[in-house]
């Protein structure tokens, strides 16, 4: 039998409860799904996904009901506040 260790970890508890539900829809045990990860940690040479920090850009619905409503996107704050003459 392979040799096992324990790994402890601290996280909110919320987000372990919510984790824990997908994964239960999913047939895997928290045990599991982390033994998953770093078969694919050691696959990969790294993390398996991308980690950066999103591009902050408008999706189609969000540009379509500004169109819709006639509303204006401003790229800051102080845009927004010249535009309004404050």
């Amino acid at each position: 039998m392979a040799k096992t260790t324990t790994i402890s970890v601290r996280m909110d508890a919320e987000l372990k409860s919510n984790a824990e539900n997908i994964l239960a829809s999913l047939g895997l045990t928290p045990s599991q799904a982390i033994s998953v990860f770093y078969k694919q940690i050691t696959f990969q040479n790294g993390l398996p996904f991308p980690v950066k920090i999103p591009e902050k850009k408008l999706n189609d619905v969000s540009v379509a009901a500004m169109k819709d409503k006639d509303l204006d996107e401003y790229r800051s704050p102080s845009n927004l506040y010249d535009d309004l003459g404050i």
